[in-house]
Order: structure tokens, then sequence, then C-alpha cells
């Protein structure tokens, strides 16, 4: 039996990596489902639910803890961006003091991937393509043909994200530039791609290259796309970055048909489960190449993954319980689905 918690069980990253887990057919895995508040909809698919204190609460670590202890937790999986830095810095001591594997990469690819900054230094220093990126704050009129992006250095889900035509409409961002970026405008909305790829110690998987189409943020529509020079290239980045786990890149494809990386997040993706549909389970990739599992990757690329919205609807007894106790262990009727079919 293995045991995995996975937090931010609100979110869509959170219930995609407790999706993928729950598909793996040929291990016995208990998933722990934590989350802040006991509507997170994710806590109701695990086989334990927990709830735990916000990452920014200084008793963070307790509520891990005694998550850890009670049930013999042997990896820890964040599924919300706020919680990456946090796991990087505390990598070494849940491993010391509780025998927890966090799937998280070292603190300075946490940093690198965090600050979109950072990525482009880091891109350029090591001799990678890039989109031509600088500080809003040092900008200099001239050095950027328009459109152009401005975006905070730090953020997700493209919120906060501005395509900009010239330089008349610039201007107002100028005198409130604190903490954002000006970026190089890559054309081709329709070649923009998100690509996954695992990384166990020195052994690194194979790279899931999806043409996507963003609905707020995140991705709705998604085309697999064998392509050697985009695989190739988010390989050689992920080569020289210090990543453990799932890691997602999100890069565009110019007119030259040079791909330009513009953001990493150093974390399994939300597209996790497309990836899993698809033959190529990020998650399972990884528990596999921990414990010395056989794995194999058949990626379906004669398919399309669309997204769609559920629900469930779960008894306000459970929930009241989960509120007082902290934990529960969930009990749901079957419910339907927009796909199930009437025998």
């Amino acid at each position: 039996m293995i045991t995995v918690l996975v937090t931010g069980a609100g979110g869509g990253i959170g219930q995609g990596i407790i999706k993928s887990l729950k598909m793996i057919r040929d291990l016995e895995i208990k998933v722990i489902a934590a989350d802040i508040s006991e509507l997170a909809v994710g806590l109701y698919a695990g086989d334990i639910a927990c709830l735990v204190e916000g990452c920014s609460s200084p008793t963070y670590m307790n509520s891990l803890a005694s998550i850890f202890d009670k049930y013999n937790v042997d990896f820890y999986i964040p599924g919300t961006d706020v919680e990456l830095m946090f796991c990087a810095e505390n990598k070494n001591r849940m491993k010391e003091d509780f025998n927890v594997q966090t799937v998280i990469s070292s603190v300075e690819t946490v940093d690198i991937a965090n600050d979109k900054f950072k990525t482009y230094e880091f891109l350029k220093n090591e001799g990678f393509n890039y989109p031509y990126t600088r500080r809003l704050c040092d900008y200099t009129e001239g050095e950027f043909d328009f459109p152009v992006i401005i975006k905070p250095a730090v953020g997700c889900r493209s919120i906060g994200v501005k395509k900009i035509v010239s330089r008349r409409f610039l201007e107002p961002y100028l005198s409130k530039n604190e903490g954002h970026v000006i970026q190089e405008f890559v054309e081709g909305e329709d070649r923009e791609y998100t690509c996954t790829i695992v990384k166990v110690g020195d052994q690194i998987s194979p790279v899931m290259v999806l043409n996507r189409n963003l609905r707020s943020g995140d991705t709705y529509r998604a085309n697999p796309l064998k392509s050697v020079s985009i695989e190739n290239y988010v390989h050689q980045i992920a080569t020289k970055l210090d990543i453990e786990g799932g890691c997602n890149f999100q890069l565009r494809v110019d007119s030259n048909s040079t791909p330009k990386l513009f953001e990493i997040n150093s974390r399994f993706s939300g597209t996790t489960p497309f990836c899993t549909e698809l033959g190529f389970n990020p998650v399972e990739y990884y528990l596999k190449k921990k414990i010395g599992h056989p794995i194999e990757v058949n990626i379906n690329y004669n398919a399309y993954v669309l997204r769609y919205w559920a629900e469930i609807v779960v008894s306000k007894e459970q929930i009241a319980e989960l509120g007082i106790k902290k934990q529960l262990r969930p009990s749901l009727a079957k419910q339907l689905s927009l796909f199930d079919k009437n025998e």
C-alpha cells in the first residue's frame, strides 16, 4: 500500500492529481485529499478527507504533521502554487522527521519558475530560445516592437496578462509597473502549447505536447501533438533544471518554427488528467520510477481531450462532520455523469 497526500483538493491541479492516482490500476494506493475548506469538492474523491491550515499559517506544518503521523504518508504532492516554495524549503525536514517524500523541485528551480523574469534570465544564460523580456521598470522606448505582452512577474492562470498594441496604450502602465515584466509578443494563438515532463533523479519521461485552447486561464481543449523540435527543446531545458516530479512548460512556436518558452510551472500541471486520459499518467510515472515498478507510456495522438463541468452531491452531515472533526472517510452515492448510458 502506498499512501499519498494531495493538497489543494478544491482546485483543478489537486483534483487532476487525485483523478490520475485513481486511474493507476496495478498499485494499491490510499489517497488522502486535503484542503482548507470542507466545501472543496476534491476532498470527497479521496479515501480520506482532511482539513489543513492555509499554507501561510505558522501552524501549517503542524497540520501536515498530524496527517503524516496518523496515516503513515509515503508521498506528499502539493496541489497549489502557494505551497511550492514552502515544500521546497521544507522537503528535507519532512523526509527526516516524518519519512515523507515531498514531490517538489529544488528551491532554485521553484524560484526560477515562480518569476517570469528569472525564467527569461535562465533561458538566456543557458543558451535556449526565449521571448525577449525586461522588467517593466527598466523599459526603454524603442527596444520592443509592438504588440507586446505585459504581465505580473509572479502570477498564475493568465491573471493580469495584457496584450498592448502601441506605445500609447502602454503609457498608463509605465507609472504602475511594480512587479511587472514586458515581453516580446510571439504571434500565433493556434501555435501555443502546454508540455508535461516528469523527472525522477536522472530519469526523464517522454514529453507530452498539447496544443491547447484556454478559457479563463485554464486549458479546456487540447490536441496531442508529436513534435520532435518541441520535445527536444523541452527535454533539454528540463535536463538543465533541478526538477523532481512533474513540471509544466508553456510556449509558443513563432513564424520561423522556433519554440519560445514563456512560463514554467514546477509542479504537476492542471493538464495532468489530460495526459493521463491520453496514455501518459505523469503521477503514475513518478511513483513507479520511485519504487522500481515497470511502466510503459503509450500516447494516443488520435484524440482530442475536451474538458467539461460536472457536479457531485454531498450530504450536509458529511460536510458538517468534516468541519468539526477535520477528517472524514467520504461516502457518496452513485451519481450521474454526462456520459453515463441508460441500460
